[in-house]
């Protein structure tokens, strides 16, 4: 279980609880499947999925926990196609137009006729909480997947005093920064091949480059006409390559071959599964608190 993409929050007191206490909390809300009338329902499910038989996987202090989520697929044509043919029949029938609200009470009735046929479609959102160390890290691209993980386990724990982490300066001016001053670079980390310039105004102008030098006089010829670095791909001590965004989230992890050459279990998938996860904990345990700290340090101009 490597994470591929991650936001990450700091909490703002230590979280006490254990793991058959965060287990006992999470049993109040399984996961289950939707009802015939269910447009959506979500709930904890198991990280280990049908090897498991927990909600809450333990690795060497840290507490991994999924958020399973059904979603009923209606398609938006399909729904707006029926729509048009009730309003019609009854536009034909009673000789009038159908008007807004009677149009929105179609489509309601539509929706209650479908959902018992829709498809369900599955997805499931992973995090960990690292006590030791006051980081919740969710496994997701999207600021919102992180939030919905968040909002329901807040939920399932009564609090969750969980907030995104502040830094002295953005992210944004911090890479910019970088871009143009290689010395001022943290240490420990090296810009890549890749990063989103942009010059926000009344129309935003946005330069796209990859697989290029961003080091060049060329790229930093952009940042010199007043654009600034939103993304840019980097490097952490030859352990991790990522791309980091301006609102702080971590996007296209790639872990180095010897780390996942050292986590190989063989065909034993639960034992995999730990060792993932014990290899990637340790992993992000130091990268995280570097990142913030390079962010800190960075002084703006």
């Amino acid at each position: 279980m490597w994470f591929r993409n991650i936001q990450f929050y700091r909490f703002e007191q230590p979280f006490t609880m254990t793991g058959k206490q965060l287990q006992a909390a999470l049993e109040g809300r399984v996961a289950r499947s939707c009802g015939q009338m269910e447009l959506a329902c979500e709930g904890w499910g198991k990280p280990l999925g049908l090897e498991g038989q927990m909600l809450v996987h333990e690795t060497d202090g840290r507490l991994m926990i999924c958020l399973r989520r059904e979603d009923k697929v209606l398609p938006a044509s399909l729904v707006r196609e029926k729509v048009a043919e009730k309003a019609f029949e009854i536009e034909g029938q009673a000789g009038r137009p159908v008007g807004r609200k009677e149009r929105a009470d179609i489509k309601e009735q539509v929706l209650q006729e479908l959902l018992p046929r829709a498809l369900v479609k599955a997805s499931h959102t992973y995090a960990y909480i690292d006590a030791k160390n006051d980081w919740l890290i969710v496994n997701a691209a999207s600021a919102k997947k992180a939030e919905d993980l968040i909002m329901l386990l807040r939920k399932t724990l009564g609090t969750l005093n969980v907030v995104l982490p502040q830094t002295k300066i953005s992210p944004e001016s911090a890479m910019t920064q970088w871009m143009m001053d290689d010395a001022s670079l943290p240490q420990g980390f090296d810009v890549e091949d890749e990063c989103e310039l942009r010059l926000v105004g009344e129309v935003t102008s946005t330069i796209r480059c990859k697989y290029v030098d961003i080091a060049s006089k060329e790229v930093r010829a952009h940042v010199a006409a007043g654009k600034r670095v939103f993304k840019m791909a980097m490097n952490w001590q030859g352990k991790l390559s990522f791309v980091l965004h301006d609102d702080l989230s971590i996007r296209r992890i790639r872990y180095d071959s010897e780390l996942l050459e050292q986590a190989d279990a063989g065909d034993d998938q639960l034992a995999q599964f730990d060792a993932d996860f014990s290899i990637m904990g340790a992993e992000l345990a130091g990268f995280i608190p570097a990142l913030m700290a390079g962010l800190d340090s960075t002084t703006e101009d």
